[in-house]
């Protein structure tokens, strides 16, 4: 990105032009090669556009009047026969009806930082990839479907501050969290989106700069070096990016030429009142060809290893109609854009946000799918929280909760997302939804996150919730990382690590994690006692495991199951009080129809893990 580009072509705003540009921000926005530095920008059917620019010891504008490029005269450009990097700026934009708007640029590479609004002029990047940084990210997703996946979300503003109860820079987080993740034994972190944004309390998610990092955490070489000591850690590092809606800020993209521009041109689709923001018009071969390019912007020049889109709900499906009717229109942009993304970047993941059935966004596009990797099961979310909410004495009216996620589990490949979403505006912490005496929550939330690692797909675990965060997720200086100095607490935190240690040994809990060979019920609807028990299974059958889930208060101490071999069989997890080791031996006794049976001990509040004692013999 240091050689500046001194023209666009015909043939390359002819690519613009029909949504088939993927490196739009090599020629618009601001750029410095030697003494020169140029800005372009798409802003048609205007009278006049200047750019004004500040620098970085001056308080005065100076403004520069624009000219229509030769061969289109939508495009503005100047070239300052001066390096400007450092230097702030805004485009003056006069509509035909001689209005005068201050617009950030689109395209910047940095932003001030917030209040302020103004697009910086980037520095060249110093950071330079280590050949071991690239191999990584080569094969950090290989074979990604056979292999254990527990993504760690967070936001990294209030996940925790410095001794000054300040942001931490992108560098101070990497020495902090990478080994915190490790030591958690999770294998990727989700960041919640660093694209530029006004609002903290956004969280992100209402973005004005879809090529600039935040400035909140540092420089784009701070992030750069965050994103390096991820891979030389083997950690993948997944960006929440937001494709489908933007912030409605005057200084921003709204009404960019004093018209609908970058919006829905269409009234009835173009605002979401709940969210306070505004679709793209993907319709516009500018606007997909903005958004293909800034997809590709963070995979080529920050190498992430994945993108979470978020929101795909406002592009599968027509908005602001109750019906969710199918949004052809939409669906064409994403199946455009994924498979974009996967011919220049094939070992990224990505993973779509679709709180609504739409059909195979996870197959791929030849095969009249998305193209998404992985898709968030909201399903098994909805339902299962749902059902861990309900005091445990009604909760055999809602058996069919716990196992209905297993009838279309195959349909689709599934993430298990236990988000920030659900943590949140009054939800409560998984904690705290749960019912009872607070001994009876942790047992509780132990046997949750125990269910959520033995049902079938990758998981994702947001912040806090590993070590039993008491209060919801609040834009707050940081978790309540004091509570880990309560028993209670600690012992959270030690289990999740132990479990997700044990996930990522047991093969069975992922090898098969999209096929149906993998799972099987031994007992679906004991809805009297509120146990559910099936079977996990990998490629060899030495790794398949027993799981059973007692949801109930009540402990029973012979519980028959039926079991599918004439072995003996060793306790070698469990989420409760009890301790592992326990072994049984099997009866003759078909049971569940399987040929044979074990009474095992079952407490309440408890999943236990059962497999065959590996000294023993199959008869």
């Amino acid at each position: 990105m240091n050689d500046l580009k001194s023209h666009l072509t015909q043939d390359l705003l002819d690519a613009f032009h029909a949504g088939l540009m993927k490196d739009a921000y090599l020629y618009f926005g601001a750029h410095v090669a030697a003494d020169k530095t140029r800005f372009t920008i798409w802003v048609p059917d205007v009278a006049n556009v200047a750019v004004a620019c500040t620098g970085p010891e001056s308080r005065e504008d100076e403004v520069f009047q624009m000219e229509q490029h030769p061969l289109d005269e939508t495009v503005w450009h100047i070239q300052i026969p001066r390096k400007m990097t450092g230097y702030s700026y805004e485009y003056i934009i006069e509509t035909q009806d001689g209005q005068k708007l201050r617009k950030s640029d689109p395209y910047a590479l940095a932003s001030e930082m917030r209040p302020q609004t103004k697009s910086v002029v980037a520095a060249a990047s110093k950071h330079t990839w280590s050949k071991t940084v690239l191999q990584q990210k080569q094969i950090q997703n290989n074979d990604h479907r056979e292999k254990p996946m527990v993504i760690y979300e967070l936001h990294i503003g209030t996940w925790k501050r410095n001794a000054q109860g300040d942001f931490l820079n992108y560098r101070e987080l990497a020495s902090i969290l990478i080994p915190y993740i490790l030591d958690r034994g999770f294998t990727h972190i989700e960041i919640l989106p660093i694209t530029e944004h006004p609002l903290d309390e956004s969280w992100g998610y209402q973005t004005t700069g879809y090529f600039a990092p935040t400035s909140r955490y540092g420089t784009a070489d701070d992030l750069k070096y965050f994103i390096s000591q991820c891979a030389e850690n083997k950690v993948g590092l997944i960006m929440d990016w937001v494709p489908g809606h933007f912030c409605v800020d005057e200084h921003s993209l709204a009404l960019f030429n004093g018209s609908t521009l970058y919006e829905e041109h269409r009234e009835e689709r173009r605002a979401n009142p709940d969210w306070g923001t505004l679709n793209f018009d993907i319709q516009k071969g500018e606007v997909v060809s903005f958004l293909i390019s800034s997809g590709h912007f963070w995979l080529n020049e920050f190498k992430f290893d994945g993108f979470r889109m978020d929101a795909l709900v406002c592009l599968l499906f027509i908005p602001n109609k109750k019906e969710r009717p199918h949004n052809q229109e939409g669906t064409d942009f994403l199946r455009k854009l994924t498979n974009s993304l996967r011919e220049f970047y094939p070992e990224v993941l990505l993973i779509a946000e679709d709180a609504w059935h739409y059909p195979k966004v996870t197959h791929d596009v030849s095969e009249g799918g998305v193209g998404f990797h992985y898709k968030w099961n909201f399903g098994w979310m909805r339902d299962t929280l749902d059902y861990m909410e309900i005091q445990p004495s009604q909760r055999s009216e809602a058996h069919q909760k716990m196992n209905f996620s297993l009838i279309y589990q195959y349909e689709e490949r599934y993430l298990l997302a236990l988000s920030h979403d659900e943590v949140v505006n009054g939800r409560g912490s998984l904690l705290n939804k749960l019912p009872g005496t607070l001994d009876e929550r942790f047992l509780q939330l132990r046997l949750l996150l125990g269910f959520w690692i033995a049902h079938p797909g990758k998981k994702l675990l947001f912040m806090g919730q590993e070590f039993g965060h008491f209060e919801e997720w609040e834009f707050k200086p940081e978790l309540d990382w004091a509570s880990l100095e309560t028993e209670e607490h600690k012992r959270m935190a030690d289990f999740t690590k132990d479990l997700l240690g044990f996930y990522k040994t047991e093969k069975a809990f992922f090898e098969l994690d999209d096929h149906p060979d993998g799972f099987s019920w031994i007992d679906a609807d004991n809805h009297e006692q509120s146990v559910a028990a099936f079977i996990r299974r990998g490629y060899m059958p030495q790794d398949e495991c027993i799981v059973v889930c007692n949801f109930s208060s009540h402990h029973y101490e012979d519980f028959k199951l039926g079991v599918p071999k004439s072995t003996e069989y060793e306790k070698i997890f469990t989420s409760g009080n009890d301790v592992r080791g326990d072994v049984v031996g099997t009866a003759d006794d078909p049971y569940d129809d399987l040929p044979y049976s074990v009474e095992v001990d079952l407490p309440a509040f408890t999943m236990s893990i059962w497999k065959q004692k590996q000294d023993g013999s199959e008869a």
